[in-house]
């Protein structure tokens, strides 16, 4: 053989080997961290990322394969993508402030045509959330959610509660939002029924607000999908819970965090109303609830009382576990079931195909949901957000 046809024939050997190696390599490995996939938990697991998918998962992973970063997971915990059941979003600033803290979708509960339109440009963008939206929410003139200086669309003499509907869906809103609140003027049960049987006609879910025990129970008669608060007039009579025991593939989003904030609100007012639950007894509404297998999702309704888009829902979730739903349950309800139940597309379960977005938090927040403070980074399709990587 000629030797510039064994040179030849040596560097494709050699390039061959580089290729296969470059091939073969993980963008990002963790090691011995236990992952809670959303649906169960994996302990002392290796994960391997590759272009910002999950390639591999399983214990002891090939680790002689190369890793342009290895992280030791030991004493970690890795969790899916959070989602924010209940919020109220204006600017990509929220987004960004939301996926900082590795929430990864928000359901907006009240806004705009013009805000879902600015806001959903940002889907799929690395540094933001997915962006939901319900726009405007079903009120009447004069109603709640009418009073935020913003122009609302109103259900009244002009236009009916099936012709609202009908314009929401026709918007492309991922959901229909009541405004229930007998404090101002507010929607009959008979305007709700025929919002609940429109959407549902057209395959789309009815969440709505409440802010009296009797009206989530009439509202669970309806057959409305799910509460996005509980109450806090009152504790339910054992007659209506069993009206949510008998319903199926219903939720509620209670916004704990926004309702103990609401009760310090009262105790600081010279008037405050009549009936109040204190913050034991919201706590056992929601206990009660869970108990008789409604689910319970994750939602914190910022800005309001100052409550941010992002860490807060971390609050939330501590709450929800001193209600008494165990840590593994609360965790499902911020992610892969707030997915399921509200029809999103995703987070889905940590598993090899998925995209690689998840938190690393120091700590075990299936023992203690405190730990959820101690958030040690996230990455959104492969790439880490936080900490903020310095250039």
């Amino acid at each position: 053989m000629k030797p510039y046809l064994l040179l030849f024939l040596l560097l494709s050997v050699a390039m061959s080997s580089i290729h296969g190696q470059t091939d073969d390599q993980w963008d990002l490995l963790i090691t011995d961290v236990q992952v809670f996939t959303g649906n169960e938990v994996l302990k002392a697991t290796d994960i391997g990322v590759k272009d910002g998918m999950i390639t591999h998962l399983g214990p002891q992973l090939a680790r002689q394969r190369r890793a342009s970063q290895v992280i030791n997971g030991e004493g970690y915990t890795l969790l899916p993508g959070l989602v924010n059941t209940h919020v109220h979003t204006w600017f990509p600033f929220h987004l960004q402030q939301a996926a900082q803290a590795g929430i990864f979708a928000v359901c907006d509960m009240h806004g705009s045509a013009f805000t879902a339109q600015l806001l959903g440009q940002f889907k799929d963008t690395i540094g933001y959330a997915h962006y939901y939206a319900a726009g405007s929410g079903a009120t009447v003139p004069g109603g709640h959610g009418t009073q935020f200086g913003m122009p609302v669309p109103t259900i009244d003499s002009v236009t009916s509660a099936r012709q609202f509907t009908l314009d929401r869906i026709a918007e492309g809103v991922d959901y229909i939002k009541i405004l229930r609140e007998p404090m101002r003027p507010t929607l009959s049960f008979e305007q709700i029924d025929t919002i609940i049987q429109t959407a549902h006609e057209r395959g789309v879910k009815v969440v709505s607000h409440v802010s009296r025990c009797a009206d989530g129970v009439e509202l669970a008669r309806l057959g409305i999908d799910g509460l996005v608060h509980v109450w806090f007039d009152r504790a339910m009579t054992d007659e209506e819970l069993r009206v949510f025991e008998q319903r199926e593939d219903f939720f509620i989003v209670p916004t704990t965090l926004t309702n103990m904030k609401l009760l310090a609100y009262f105790e600081q007012q010279a008037e405050k109303p009549a009936e109040t639950l204190d913050s034991l007894g919201i706590l056992n509404e929601i206990r009660r609830l869970h108990g008789v297998g409604v689910q319970v999702l994750a939602g914190t309704d910022p800005p309001n009382f100052g409550i941010n888009h992002g860490s807060d829902l971390y609050e939330e979730l501590i709450l929800l576990a001193a209600a008494g739903i165990p840590n593994q349950e609360c965790l499902a309800g911020a992610t892969v079931k707030s997915a399921h139940y509200f029809g999103l597309a995703g987070p889905l379960p940590l598993q090899v195909g998925a995209a690689a977005s998840f938190l690393l938090i120091k700590g075990d927040p299936l023992k203690s949901m405190e730990d959820l403070r101690q958030l040690e980074g996230v990455w959104q399709k492969g790439r880490r957000i936080f900490p903020v990587q310095k250039r």
